[in-house]
């Protein structure tokens, strides 16, 4: 009785196939991880619009008013109100840093006590203000693109801020500045009033827009791939940032290409310059400078002398996301 050889695979064979499962991989690779970078913008897009609905039932039972902690009123026209620390650390001893003394509430001034009131705290104060209602978790504060992490208080009534940086993904529009410049119900359609956090959040971090653009400065027809630098971390990194997501006043989350996507093309990451009225090409108004390079020796407010002293100190119209 004559046996049958079973018929196998040779070396030369196994190595066809698994050369082209390698191919396929490599071609399916990146699409999967693409789709996976889409379903996390979705889910960010998801906890911005959750801000913005949490920030109308404040405001609707607070005045028309969204979340702004108490602070010293009198500061505004006296030097502005401090968010801006030396650093970002958990630890740092400056007031106003994310964690530092977040335990303790901020005050304003009252009529018996003129010499009170807070002159520095973090601008995430007025997220913690949603946190407390009980209309938002702090999940929601989470950008599932930006390797952030939950804030882990259990007691959240105890707090009046987040822990860490880290903790918290999106910036809000400074609250700390007169009452036509804070959130309110109200407000132009087209104004940001919160989104993923900026660039500048760290100091560090200050590239010049004014030489990013392949033809000289970037304007707004450049295209998006030119704007990465200037773009949130959250989606791509630093100075690779795809764009953000962006909450408007009227409730809306839409995800934008560039950060200049604000009123009349406002940057909504940096401080308008006060010459950007001056300006033929408006490219003050687009590029603006860091809050870091801000002259003011305090944090400066949104449309503080942001188009010159003829057009009026307070303009409502420049947005200012931070972090």
């Amino acid at each position: 009785m004559v046996k049958k050889r079973l018929k196998a695979f040779t070396l030369i064979e196994l190595l066809v196939v698994i050369a082209i499962i390698a191919l396929l991989i490599s071609i399916l690779l990146p699409s999967l991880s693409r789709a996976r970078e889409l379903s996390k913008r979705l889910v960010c897009a998801s906890n911005v619009k959750g801000i913005g609905t949490s920030g109308k039932i404040y405001a609707n039972d607070n005045s028309e008013k969204w979340p702004t902690p108490p602070f010293k009123r009198g500061m505004i026209d006296n030097g502005g109100i401090d968010y801006l620390p030396d650093s970002i650390s958990q630890d740092a001893s400056m007031d106003g840093e994310v964690g530092f003394e977040r335990e303790f509430e901020s005050v304003s001034e009252t009529a018996l006590r003129p010499n009170d009131g807070t002159t520095s705290m973090s601008v995430t104060r007025a997220y913690w203000m949603l946190v407390r209602s009980g209309d938002i978790t702090v999940k929601q504060f989470i950008c599932p693109s930006s390797g952030g992490s939950e804030d882990d208080t259990e007691n959240l009534d105890l707090y009046y801020d987040f822990t860490r940086y880290d903790n918290i993904s999106y910036g809000y529009q400074v609250p700390f500045g007169p009452r036509d410049t804070q959130p309110r119900e109200g407000m132009d359609n087209r104004q940001i009033i919160a989104g993923d956090r900026g660039p500048y959040y760290t100091k560090g971090y200050n590239p010049d827009p004014m030489i990013l653009g392949e033809n000289g400065p970037l304007t707004l027809e450049d295209a998006p791939k030119n704007w990465r630098p200037l773009n949130s971390t959250n989606h791509g990194g630093q100075a690779n940032g795809e764009g953000q997501n962006m909450l408007y006043a009227d409730g809306h989350a839409s995800f934008v290409r560039i950060p200049a996507s604000g009123i009349d093309g406002d940057n909504v990451y940096t401080v308008i310059e006060d010459n950007a009225w001056n300006n033929p090409l408006g490219l003050n108004r687009i590029h603006g400078i860091t809050v870091w390079e801000h002259p003011e020796t305090n944090g400066p407010y949104p449309g503080q002398d942001a188009l010159g002293a003829g057009q009026g100190k307070y303009s409502s119209t420049d947005s200012l996301i931070f972090p």
